[in-house]
């Protein structure tokens, strides 16, 4: 709701490659400043045609980035575009959408803010050689700290990113990546309830391959399968990491492909159903960098939210503290088949353990982790920057 007796701001959202309706970024950010009662401008990248505007977010077209690179060139544009909007505050949710409130700052003075969501410095050590990674993290991480001086406030989705800022007098606040509160999904559509009818199903929902548990969790079926012989892990999402052709192969050799169901992507208002439809949610992040350590999948929280218990790598710092403090699921080395195929078969020869963790979880959601609390810590930050000279 709007606050009494405030002046709406104008708040201008640039994004390089966060597609329009981004969960994190249009649902839950954009959407709250416009419930507030601000004036929210989103210039994000498309190849297709965008409506002026949708559930109160205006909407600005820029042409999709085709590689990496392509990107920071963007980024001049997306400052120019930004500049004519003459908002109050700019935010930004990429590093190369970073540069571009940095130049509209310098261009106009006005307050800006860095969403960030993911440990940059190795992800953009991955662009060079390996032997310069460690150079390469070393100078992104000081550049990003000269950018942070510059910056009005920054927003962290986990806790663990704050150590990237520390000492610098920019305020940080973290608010989490977590869904909306609702009531768990109890209304299955009978095409998923009929599909699933004559089987013990999981899931694992989101990205899927090679980095997270796809041989893994192959090796791990073939094991659960021989208890458990109705088992079907449905993996709901894009298999972009790795090979999917070699990978639908290796089902269908192996005999696994009855027991492993790969699925597209669904809308996201639609991913409830497959949760509340399973047994257990998997989170099988392998140990391949910094950005599984410091995860924190969007995925934990929509299974929590469901009641549903999650196996989850023991390493993963972020999950490890969720999972740990909502006493919700099991953590494992996911690296070891037989660990996840002992997880999966304890959880379903154990229904009541496998309740209670769901139970946990879905309190745990209740009470804190929801996007309703992380909304105050987020509008907290705007009106903050009122008061900022």
């Amino acid at each position: 709701m709007p606050v009494a007796g405030r002046k709406p701001m104008k708040i201008c959202i640039l994004q390089t490659i966060h597609e329009p309706y981004d969960k994190r970024v249009f649902h839950k950010e954009a959407k709250s400043l416009v419930a507030a009662g601000h004036e929210v401008i989103s210039i994000v990248p498309s190849d297709q045609p965008l409506p002026d505007s949708a559930e109160g977010v205006q909407f600005r077209r820029i042409p999709a980035s085709k590689n990496f690179f392509d990107r920071f060139v963007s980024s001049l544009r997306l400052a120019w575009m930004g500049r004519r909007e003459r908002a109050d505050v700019y935010m930004s949710v990429e590093p190369e959408s970073w540069v571009s409130t940095l130049l509209v700052k310098l261009m106009t003075g006005r307050k800006i803010v860095f969403d960030v969501h993911e440990y940059f410095p190795t992800l953009f050590a991955r662009l060079f050689p390996k032997a310069m990674e460690r150079a390469v993290v070393w100078m992104t991480l000081k550049a990003m700290r000269g950018m942070a001086r510059m910056t009005d406030a920054l927003i962290l989705t986990k806790e663990c990113l704050r150590a990237d800022f520390a000492g610098l007098p920019t305020p940080a606040t973290v608010v989490l990546n977590t869904n909306h509160l609702q009531p768990p999904c109890t209304e299955i559509p009978e095409d998923i309830r009929t599909r699933y009818a004559h089987h013990t199903a999981i899931i694992h929902q989101g990205i899927f391959g090679d980095a997270r548990g796809s041989y893994q969790l192959l090796d791990a079926m073939k094991i659960v399968a021989q208890k458990i012989p109705d088992i079907k892990c449905i993996c709901l999402g894009d298999y972009l990491y790795g090979d999917e052709a070699a990978y639908r192969e290796a089902l269908r050799t192996s005999g696994m492909d009855r027991h492993i169901e790969l699925l597209p992507p669904v809308p996201f208002q639609q991913v409830p159903a497959y949760i509340a439809a399973s047994r257990i949610g998997l989170i099988l992040f392998q140990p391949v960098g910094l950005q599984h350590t410091l995860g924190m999948p969007h995925k934990m929280f929509d299974y929590m939210r469901e009641g549903v218990p999650v196996i989850a790598p023991d390493y993963a710092v972020e999950i490890r503290h969720v999972i740990e403090e909502a006493q919700c699921g099991l953590l494992i080395d996911v690296t070891d088949p037989k660990a996840i195929a002992e997880a999966i078969i304890r959880l379903i020869e154990n229904p009541e353990e496998a309740r209670r963790l769901g139970a946990n979880g879905r309190r745990s959601v209740e009470t804190r982790y929801n996007w309703e609390t992380e909304e105050k810590k987020l509008l907290a930050v705007f009106e903050n920057l009122r008061a900022k000279p």
